[in-house]
């Protein structure tokens, strides 16, 4: 079998590029995965708080407020205190609850005017104010679901000790799911 000249010479020249590429970009930086599956694995949490931090719930959708006090008491830990007085149902406010701290920060936009109207950010929005026992205040806007209907923004407000700019986030659907239930849903049977 006889190859042609200018084949042995292409076949050497594209060794040669590929030593020197190899050499020179993929060598120094390297194959270390252990790298790039501890910077997938740091996903930054929007809230810096855990489940048993938070004191107080305040919800207001369409101008009608619940609010819950968290309880010293094991067996029921969470009270409704607005509209009534009664012992909420632990069910229901522990899937609010755990959502907090799972809550990812994968994309934070600012909140200028415009785009809290196109993310369906308005005044008449469902919210969640969050009280934590050192009292800090988180109060989330909930608006419009994503282009492919799997999370929506949110508009975030810190407290002033967390020293950050009040941002919109897209956040997992569940919180809309979590607040908008009947009203005989949040009371304990």
């Amino acid at each position: 079998m006889k190859f042609n000249r200018t084949t042995i010479t292409l076949v050497f020249l594209c060794i040669g590029l590929t030593t020197t590429v190899y050499l020179t970009q993929i060598k120094p930086e390297g194959f270390n995965l252990e790298n790039q599956e501890t910077t997938q694995n740091e996903v930054t949490k929007i809230f810096p708080f855990q489940t048993e931090d938070i004191q107080q719930i305040t919800i207001d959708i369409n101008q009608d407020v619940i609010k819950f006090q968290r309880k010293d008491e094991p067996n029921s830990p969470w009270q409704m205190t607005q509209p009534e007085t009664l012992l909420a149902n632990d069910g229901a406010i522990a899937f609010l609850v755990n959502l907090f701290p799972q809550a990812e920060k994968k994309l934070e936009i600012s909140p200028d005017v415009e785009k809290k109207k196109e993310y369906g950010l308005l005044e008449s929005s469902p919210t969640i104010a969050v009280t934590l026992h050192n009292e800090d205040r988180y109060h989330m806007i909930l608006g419009n679901a994503n282009f492919d209907d799997t999370q929506i923004y949110a508009q975030i407000k810190f407290p002033a000790s967390i020293q950050a700019q009040s941002s919109i986030f897209l956040v997992s659907k569940s919180f809309q799911y979590a607040i908008e239930r009947d009203f005989g849903e949040w009371k304990q049977e």
